[in-house]
């Protein structure tokens, strides 16, 4: 690059310019919330992102259909007992500890045994079910791979059950059978002292001697505890009357309702976590979605808002630009968005720099449909390409980095292009190199310095970083286009992007918001700046 001094454009104010430099720190209701999180806000996450959730509702309700062939309902059986308890004892107590009783090791153990099963107690209990349907009715489900294996647990359990149930209550009677032994040995051994006293144990003539009173309070005692047994058999008796209510037998299953069953709680599951993701993605997002947020991240207005021109093609086609993505709806805007902000008036070249922060693709179709649109009119273009992808050099027939061509070289209708040359960098290998980059104003480029020279207006595309900074489009252009995608990029990279053109020196004229949120009804101007205008429409005209 040659030390000889250039002199950089005289530029004037257009007449469309805004004093864009006050913007206070006012944010929209759907900005990512840095304490509060609001109802709006979450709705607002959640029509936006509506396809996600629906589609992982949709998948939840496929998931719930398909289960019913990969993992099918086992087939159970059930049986039901009558249970009967003991007099004044609590019904809903004792069915508990029938409950209790029914799924121990033990009854499982004795069940294995009973039918020879390969299994452990622990695994048997995972098979079968006891619950208390009243206070003296057992339910007992049995699961197996047939309704005959199935059934034959059902029967099992409740056979064994009742079995090891009587077995406890005999076990009661035990303590009191070894009580009565020992008051009949005591009232033999106050008989024997009765006789060496010289009495008679029938027919006591010193009652109220030592030995008779020791006789007649192991009589006492032998009867006591006599009536206690006896009345410990009777309730026995009572609580063994318990039997099977029914036989186990399959439970019908209704296809249809499980059907019903399974969707809806695979569909409830994945809205669930549809919607959990929904929102805790935007708790915890920075990415700016709104028109104002965008607005007040840049320091400067969003003039528009446009779908993204569409990408996709049936089949692979060179990189050109074609008519068809010219004529698109949405570039068309887009490109006439464009052209309203080249600023003719500005000596010696009009130039505009569009930088894309997230979307070089839509960016470089734009540009090259401005250029190409100009150069119709008979204006002669100059178009430079910046960014790292180089895929407007490539929309113009240009692919080798660091070169100057010229394109649509026929009669009255010219564009020159440069294509920047990439250096390999620390990071990403794709840093421009600065003598590159600069304004010719006697470079080393002379092909550059006669393409600016005869040039009617210079359009150029970059992409910014922060190690780059933005100081070589500064020798570019005067103005800035900013191109942003909504929901795309977070807010530091939308402000560091603001920040760096303001420090080399650019005007952001415009700020344009490709696939704006529906849920957006800000206009992209912040509220101290629109505040101001209509102070500024009262002082003017008296209101």
């Amino acid at each position: 690059m040659s030390n000889q001094p250039y002199n950089e454009p005289t530029v004037r104010e257009p007449l469309w310019a805004d004093d864009d430099d006050l913007f206070d720190n006012e944010r929209s209701a759907s900005f990512p919330p840095d304490a509060l999180v609001t109802f709006r806000f979450i709705r607002d996450a959640l029509r936006r992102h509506l396809r996600i959730w629906l589609v992982l509702g949709l998948v939840g309700l496929a998931g719930g259909i398909a289960s019913l062939a990969v993992l099918p309902a086992p087939i159970t059986s059930q049986s039901r007992l009558l249970l009967t308890h003991k007099d004044g004892e609590d019904g809903t107590k004792a069915m508990a500890t029938d409950v209790s009783l029914a799924t121990t090791n033990t009854v499982a153990q004795r069940v294995i045994d009973l039918l020879k099963l390969p299994t452990t107690p622990d695994k048997l209990l995972k098979d079968y079910t006891v619950v208390a349907t009243t206070d003296r009715i057992m339910q007992i489900t049995a699961a197996g791979k047939t309704q005959a294996d199935s059934t034959k647990l059902a029967t099992a359990v409740a056979q064994v059950f009742l079995i090891y149930r009587k077995q406890q209550i005999a076990l009661q009677d035990v303590p009191l059978t070894r009580d009565l032994t020992a008051a009949q040995n005591e009232l033999a051994l106050a008989q024997q002292a009765v006789e060496a006293a010289g009495d008679d144990p029938n027919q006591l003539k010193h009652p109220n001697s030592p030995e008779a009173v020791r006789l007649g309070a192991a009589r006492d005692q032998v009867q006591y505890i006599r009536q206690q047994l006896l009345d410990q058999q009777v309730q026995a008796s009572r609580v063994n009357s318990s039997r099977v209510l029914d036989a186990a037998a399959p439970v019908r299953v209704s296809f249809k309702k499980t059907l019903v069953i399974n969707a809806g709680t695979g569909m409830i599951a994945g809205l669930f976590l549809g919607v959990g993701f929904v929102i805790v993605r935007a708790l915890i997002s920075d990415r700016l979605w709104k028109r104002q947020d965008i607005s007040h991240a840049l320091g400067t207005r969003v003039r528009l808002s446009t779908p993204r021109p569409r990408r996709w093609r049936l089949l692979p086609r060179p990189a050109l630009l074609r008519d068809s993505q010219r004529r698109g709806p949405e570039n068309q805007l887009i490109v006439q968005h464009l052209d309203k902000r080249l600023f003719w008036a500005e000596r010696p070249t009009p130039a505009l720099a569009v930088v894309a922060v997230d979307d070089d693709y839509t960016c470089a179709l734009a540009v090259a449909s401005l250029a190409v649109s100009l150069a119709e009119e008979g204006k002669q273009v100059l178009v430079a390409d910046l960014t790292r992808a180089g895929k407007l050099g490539r929309m113009l027939g240009v692919r080798t980095p660091g070169t100057h061509e010229s394109r649509f070289s026929e009669p009255g209708r010219r564009i020159d292009v440069h294509l920047a040359d990439p250096v390999d960098g620390p990071a990403e290998g794709a840093y421009l190199r600065l003598s590159e980059t600069n304004r010719p104003g006697g470079s080393e480029n002379v092909a550059l310095d006669a393409s600016w020279e005869l040039a009617d207006v210079v359009l150029t595309l970059a992409d910014l970083t922060p190690e780059l900074g933005a100081d070589h489009l500064g020798t570019w252009a005067a103005h800035a286009a900013v191109v942003v995608t909504a929901g795309r990029s977070t807010a530091t990279a939308v402000q560091a992007t603001g920040e760096m053109l303001r420090m080399a020196g650019l005007d952001l004229d415009t700020a344009i918001v490709l696939r704006p949120d529906r849920t957006d009804e800000s206009v992209g101007v912040d509220e101290a700046e629109a505040g101001r205008t209509r102070a500024v429409d009262l002082e003017m005209f008296g209101r």
